[in-house]
C-alpha cells in the first residue's frame, strides 16, 4: 500500500474515530475535548524538540512546507488514543488505571514500529527507537490523566463554593 493511502486512510478512521469517541455519553463531553486539547499541547512539546534535533523524521505528511510533524498523528490520533484511555480508565481506582496505559501504549509503539520499518511515515533517526516511543506515550497518557483528575478535583473543590456563601458569610 502507498504511504498517501495509509495516511488517508488514517486521517479518515481518525476523524470517525474522533466522532465516536468524542460524542459518548460516560462521563462530561467537556472532560474530552479538554484531554484532547491537552494531549494535542503536550505531544507537541514532546515532539516539536525531538524531530528539530533530527531523533524522528515524518518524511510522507500533510502540508510539509508548513509543519514538521506529521498531522494526523500529532493532532488526531495520539489526542484521540488519549481520551479513549481517560474514557476507559474514567472510574477505575489510579493503579489500575496506571497499569491499563499499556492497553493504549503497546498498540501505539507496535503501529509506529510497523509504519516505520514498512513506509517513508515515519523514521527512526540518532538512536531513536520503539522503546522512546512507548516511554513518552505512557508518560503523556499519565501525565495527561494526572491534568485531567486535578482539574476535576478543582472543579469540584470550587463548585462548593458559591459566590452566594462567601456574602453571606461577610454579612
Amino acid at each position: 500500500m502507498k504511504d498517501r493511502t495509509i495516511l488517508n486512510l488514517l486521517t479518515i478512521a481518525g476523524i470517525a474515530g474522533s466522532i465516536f469517541t468524542l460524542s459518548r455519553k460516560k462521563g462530561d463531553l467537556k472532560d474530552w475535548f479538554l484531554i484532547f486539547f491537552i494531549k494535542t499541547f503536550v505531544s507537541t512539546i514532546f515532539d516539536g524538540p525531538v524531530i528539530k534535533t533530527n531523533h524522528l523524521q515524518y518524511p510522507h505528511r500533510y502540508l510539509p512546507k508548513l509543519f514538521d510533524s506529521n498531522i494526523v498523528f500529532l493532532y488526531i490520533l495520539f489526542p484521540l488514543s488519549c481520551v479513549m484511555y481517560n474514557q476507559f480508565t474514567y472510574k477505575m481506582k489510579p493503579l489500575k488505571s496506571l497499569l491499563s496505559v499499556f492497553l493504549f501504549s503497546v498498540p501505539m509503539t507496535l503501529l509506529e514500529n510497523w509504519l516505520e520499518r514498512n513506509t517513508d511515515l515515519v523514521k527512526y533517526k540518532k538512536g531513536w527507537n520503539g522503546f522512546f516511543t512507548f516511554i513518552v506515550l505512557s508518560f503523556t497518557f499519565i501525565l495527561v490523566k494526572g491534568c485531567i483528575e486535578g482539574i476535576r478535583f478543582l472543579d469540584k473543590k470550587f463548585k462548593r463554593i458559591s459566590p452566594l456563601e462567601g456574602n453571606e458569610a461577610a454579612s
